[in-house]
């Protein structure tokens, strides 16, 4: 029989497993003939070579460095867990080296753009705050182990130009630790009722309707049936269906409307929960709205503020995951590269970077820039510079065609 034709029946999705190489980096020396070695010296020049990711002769790779700390800051491995994937890969660790190369990366190469994105995120108008517990285990207030650290969140809003995700680590939930991180910003900041971010110079809270909501919704389903809470919460839902329909309007023009669309819907509320007398977790849920009034009718003072803080408190689910797979930090300095790590792989997705390939840029580049004395350098690694975009741009295509399952 002679060939007559063919056509593709199926496409099939196959996995290639990583595989670890030995990259050696050899340095060639060379010598000039043109000198007579009888009256001087040859003079003799050997190749530079690229400066390692740690100057203590340890055998990590840039790669193999990223891709760790994707683990278990993107993908929420824990060490211990990983210590069997490369020893079934052919490369023996221990838990200790891993939090090492953690520690020292951290340290090394994130805490500088870090720093820079600090300066960054305070120079935002409006920006987002929030929080989780989170336990270190080794601390220098000398309380027991099981005494609750936390975990902070500050985001810029979702639609900025350059966006940034900054997370802070500390052993307490004090005023001075958002005042430290802040620094002096000017500006809203979307946050719950939490009175630390209350009464600082310069910062104006914003409170946040969903939080209003959960309370009520949590009564209602206590009660069972349409109640004071269930009532409550259609009020809290109507304010919602407007800034959905509000939401593609630009800042001047979103104020307009809230005034004309939004205020008589909180002013009806408070009004209503005047007439109540409430006890019980109604109470409580009540109390609270009253208690927040200034700070949840400040959405009405500017169109680039949220109704919510929400955005905030998604980005801080990546946090609570990773918490529940790696359950603590041994030292306070461990907390802070782990916060330090959440801050560039949260803020690479939010600037359309793929994580793993954004730290293999860093762990690349930066040993090898006298960053320190240079700090301008910093400028061209951070997520939304030419060079980050270029090369670590996330990618959700294989050749031309998407992958969707």
């Amino acid at each position: 029989m002679k060939p007559l034709g063919k056509k593709v029946m199926r496409d099939e999705v196959h996995y290639v497993p990583a595989q670890l190489h030995i990259k050696r980096h050899i340095s060639h020396s060379y010598e000039c003939n043109c000198h007579d070695s009888l009256l001087e010296v040859k003079p003799i020049k050997s190749a530079d070579v690229p400066k390692a990711v740690f100057a203590s002769g340890s055998i990590v790779g840039s790669s193999l460095l990223a891709w760790i700390f994707h683990l278990k800051f993107t993908l929420s491995v824990p060490l211990y867990r990983q210590i069997n994937d490369w020893q079934r890969a052919g490369l023996t660790l221990t838990r200790k080296t891993l939090s090492n190369w953690i520690i020292s990366g951290s340290f090394g190469y994130l805490q500088p753009i870090y720093e820079l994105l600090r300066i960054e995120l305070r120079k935002k108008e409006v920006i987002h705050g929030d929080g989780t517990p989170y336990q270190i285990l080794n601390r220098s207030d000398m309380k027991l182990a099981t005494s609750q650290s936390r975990l902070w969140a500050f985001h810029t809003l979702r639609k900025e130009d350059k966006p940034v995700a900054l997370y802070h680590s500390s052993l307490t939930r004090s005023r001075e630790v958002i005042t430290e991180v802040l620094d002096d910003y000017q500006g809203y900041i979307h946050c719950d009722g939490y009175a630390g971010y209350k009464n600082i110079s310069g910062v104006i809270d914003v409170g946040c309707w969903a939080h209003v909501r959960r309370k009520f919704n949590d009564v209602a389903k206590v009660k069972g049936k349409l109640t004071h809470a269930q009532i409550a919460m259609n009020y809290c839902n109507r304010m919602f269906k407007i800034e959905r329909e509000l939401k593609a309007l630009v800042p001047k023009v979103r104020h307009e409307k809230r005034q004309i669309m939004l205020k008589p819907v909180i002013e009806e509320f408070y009004e209503w929960l005047g007439t109540l007398n409430p006890r019980g977790n109604l109470k409580k849920a009540v109390d609270y709205a009253l208690n927040q009034k200034t700070s949840l009718m400040r959405v009405l003072d500017d169109g680039r503020l949220l109704l919510s803080n929400n955005h905030c408190e998604q980005q801080i689910k990546t946090l609570v995951i990773g918490r529940k797979n790696h359950l603590f930090s041994t030292s306070e300095g461990g907390g802070d590269a782990n916060a330090k790590a959440y801050t560039i792989v949260a803020t690479a997705k939010q600037n359309g970077l793929d994580p793993y390939k954004y730290l293999v840029y860093l762990f690349e580049h930066l040993p090898n820039l006298d960053f320190y004395r240079q700090p301008e350098l910093l400028e061209t690694f951070l997520p939304w510079a030419k060079g980050s975009q270029e090369y670590c741009a996330s990618s959700s295509h294989l050749g031309n065609e998407q992958l969707a399952v």
